[in-house]
């Protein structure tokens, strides 16, 4: 699987930095439409997974969901989107776990792992 990163409620500013940090880094950048949202996150990977129910909704803020990554890949691309200033976001790697999950589901479970853990 080729390195995607799917880009989830990101402001016009925020996607074009996005889009050049992936391109130096030779990372395929994919920005989720509103519509496409409800879809399971695997399936922009080429995945087939299982829609559970109730998936609906949108995204309320940035969100990358992130695939196909080497360690090097992912620490070199963390590290960019740090420097461009482009990180302020919630993040996650595609799993095989979270593959099916919807994208408003998976924001929804960042958010309970950052309260979580306190933050």
């Amino acid at each position: 699987m080729e390195a995607k990163a799917l880009a989830y409620g990101f402001a016009d500013r925020d996607w074009k930095t996005l889009r050049e940090v992936c391109g130096r880094l030779g990372i395929r950048p994919r920005r989720v439409t509103e519509a496409e949202q409800a879809l399971p996150v695997g399936t922009f990977f080429g995945l087939t997974a299982r829609v559970p129910s109730a998936q609906t909704g949108t995204v309320p803020g940035p969100m990358l969901v992130l695939g196909g990554f080497t360690d090097r890949q992912l620490e070199a691309f963390l590290s960019a989107l740090r420097t461009a200033r482009a990180g302020a976001c919630l993040k996650a790697v595609l799993t095989e776990h979270n593959a099916g999950w919807s994208g408003p589901a998976l924001y929804a479970e960042l958010m309970r792992e950052r309260a979580a853990m306190g933050g």
